[in-house]
């Protein structure tokens, strides 16, 4: 490595699964000022390395795990790592990213990240350490849970390892299947789980004690205690040091912002039965942190009755009490804790996993399935154990599971037109718990997120209506009322659209370093200058994140993707039941113009194609042939 390089190695390990054969790819500075880490980097693969017909499953699919340039650095909120493949789920760019050790390990063990293709002949798991690698063949993992294999690859390799697993969804290519990152840490969306299991890779294990060589650590030390100073300042830190996630949701609920009975309701009279400050007491048992974070916002749980709950795969966050509790009619929270358990055992993203649980709920309810059909007892909205028996069939591809392993698209072609209606899907993506008919940010970037429905690719409702420094700073001018559906709605969305592009890029936790957080714009700079020497401004930052947005919109194009699929599923638009929310829908009208109005402020076509002009603005030039860009040919 040049000793000059701070921050960033220069070196991405390349692994080729079908021959065995590990590389360290050199690449110059300039490489990873331009795309940073992250999302980027996973795209920048996808885009130079796959072609439009390219399976997900298929050897060919290019997986990429990728940290940022500040990863490794004792500072909170920079734990994030991405995992970036073409989604079993969506066909389209498939991105997932968590916290925890997994990104710092991967860092100190000399890495900016790794590239994975090709499919190894026997199942077993990737070995990093000491600036090496190796693939270790290991048929006997296969099978096994996520507590399982964890335990029996750290006894192998010891404590100070990190690992990064699918578990038998992954295996069994269940769709929606996610990855855990040493137990508490979930990557969710996407289906990166199923790469994982298609290419029989089970685990990547990274020894990582090497020691980065960032630019100013002073600098990086003083960063670090002025986030810990602001911790017991900051109202939304506070919470989620004390409850976690869970801790947010009576206020969401009371906002009327809380799916319920499949997005039909956006409030229930149980809600309280959720709130993380009520079952705190009950059925809490520890905080678990990410790599040198002061929130520590992980909750676990731990219980008995009425169902036997381990403290060791994490506790169910606000998006899970939501998806696989009150979406079902679910207000036990020990019913949700133990269905959370199933899915991180098993490897199964929990917000796909609650949708389509929900999905047949209702077409069960309203005669569009019989019970008989799904072959589950006591299965319907409220019917706890129901869900537990639908969550381990997926998992292992058996009876009605097999159905729903893909999606909703398939699950519609089973059992019939007719159970479309209940499907509340963007891309075959299932939607977080995040209500459309009340934000109506939501209601725009659930059709035009790249990787589906998504509630983290941009900040909602209130940045459009704050006055505050962290909106204007983000050249919001204008603020207006929340449920405003015009032109500052828009500009809101794709500004922190961008931010939130680079924070996926930098790997960095919205709860830390979003708007509003614990560090302010300026502080994000200074966190980029001392980690590597770049005498970066907050302009050539959001550039990065505006090109990670247009390289993942180049590459669904070049897939077949087009603007027909930046849709809402009708539910949308029908009035939400009873509570604060009662009435409620999107406006369609208002959609068509908020997406028409997204195109044009992001130099698209009226296709959502990105103008020539737009992708040589941002250096893009390399991705033009054979794009599917309007006049770029």
């Amino acid at each position: 490595m040049n000793e000059d390089v701070k921050g960033v190695w220069g070196r991405i390990l390349e692994v080729d699964l079908s021959s065995g054969r590990c590389e360290v790819k050199e690449h110059p500075v300039e490489f990873f000022r331009k795309y940073l880490g992250g999302g980027a980097i996973g795209t920048y693969f996808l885009l130079t390395r796959t072609g439009p017909d390219t399976g997900a499953l298929e050897p060919e699919n290019v997986l990429t795990i990728a940290p940022g340039p500040a990863t490794g650095a004792a500072v909170s909120g920079l734990s994030r790592c991405s995992v970036t493949a073409i989604s079993p789920e969506t066909g389209a760019v498939g991105d997932s990213q968590a916290g925890g050790n997994f990104g710092p390990f991967l860092k100190r063990a000399g890495f900016d990240a790794v590239v994975i293709t090709g499919r190894a002949p026997e199942a077993g798991f990737l070995h990093i350490h000491q600036g090496r690698a190796e693939f270790i063949q290991y048929p006997d993992l296969r099978g096994r849970t996520i507590l399982e294999v964890h335990d029996q690859l750290s006894a192998a390799h010891g404590t100070k390892v990190s690992i990064l697993q699918c578990g038998p969804a992954g295996e069994n290519l269940v769709a929606f299947a996610s990855l855990a990152s040493d137990l508490n840490n979930v990557y969710g969306r996407t289906g990166m789980g199923a790469v994982f299991g298609s290419k029989n890779l089970r685990a990547v294990v990274v020894e990582g004690e090497g020691k980065i060589p960032f630019h100013e650590p002073g600098r990086l030390k003083d960063l670090a205690q002025k986030g810990a100073r602001r911790v017991n300042e900051d109202g939304a830190g506070e919470t989620l040091k004390k409850f976690g996630t869970p801790g947010i949701v009576g206020g969401n609920a009371l906002s009327g912002n809380l799916a319920t009975h499949n997005y039909s309701a956006g409030w229930h009279p149980e809600f309280e039965r959720l709130e993380g400050s009520n079952f705190h007491d009950r059925i809490a048992s520890k905080g678990t942190t990410c790599f040198g974070c002061v929130i520590a916002c992980r909750k676990t749980v731990k219980t008995e009755e009425p169902y036997q709950v381990s403290d060791r795969l994490g506790g169910p966050e606000f998006e899970t009490l939501g998806l696989l509790g009150s979406n079902l009619d679910i207000f036990d929270p020990v019913a949700v804790a133990k269905a959370n358990e199933l899915c991180n055992n098993l490897g199964i993203d929990t917000i796909s996993m609650g949708g389509l649980a929900a999905y047949l709920c209702e077409s069960v309810e309203k005669d569009a399935v019989s019970a008989d059909q799904l072959g589950i007892k006591n299965f319907g909205f409220g019917q706890a154990e129901g869900l537990f028996e639908l969550i381990q069939l997926t998992a292992r591809r058996e009876g009605v599971g097999r159905i729903i392993a893909d999606g909703f698209l398939k699950a519609i072609e089973h059992f019939g037109p007719e159970t479309a209606a209940f499907a509340v899907h963007g891309k075959n993506h299932g939607f977080a718990v995040h209500m459309p008919q009340v934000k109506a940010s939501m209601a725009l970037l659930y059709a035009v997120s790249p990787i589906g429905a998504d509630h983290m690719s941009s900040e909602h409702d209130w940045i459009a209506s704050d006055a505050g420094e962290s909106t204007r700073g983000l050249g919001l001018l204008n603020p207006k009322e929340a449920e405003f559906y015009g032109l500052e709605k828009v500009r809101a969305v794709m500004y922190s659209q961008y931010f939130y592009g680079l924070l996926d890029s930098l790997g960095l936790c919205m709860f830390v370093w979003g708007p509003g957080s614990l560090y302010s714009y300026p502080d994000l700079e200074e966190l980029i200058r001392a980690a590597t020497g770049w005498e970066v401004t907050l302009w050539e930052l959001m550039k990065a994140g505006e090109r990670r947005i247009n390289m993942m919109r180049l590459f669904n194009l070049r897939r077949g993707f087009s603007e027909e699929d930046d849709r809402l599923p009708e539910r949308m638009f029908s009035p939400l039941r009873g509570g604060p929310s009662e009435g409620k829908a999107v406006d369609r009208n208002a959609f068509v113009r908020m997406k028409r109005d997204y195109y044009a402020l992001m130099s698209w076509d009226e296709a959502g194609r990105p103008s020539i002009g737009k992708i040589r603005e941002l250096g893009l030039e390399e991705f033009l042939q054979g794009s599917a860009s309007s006049g770029t040919d």
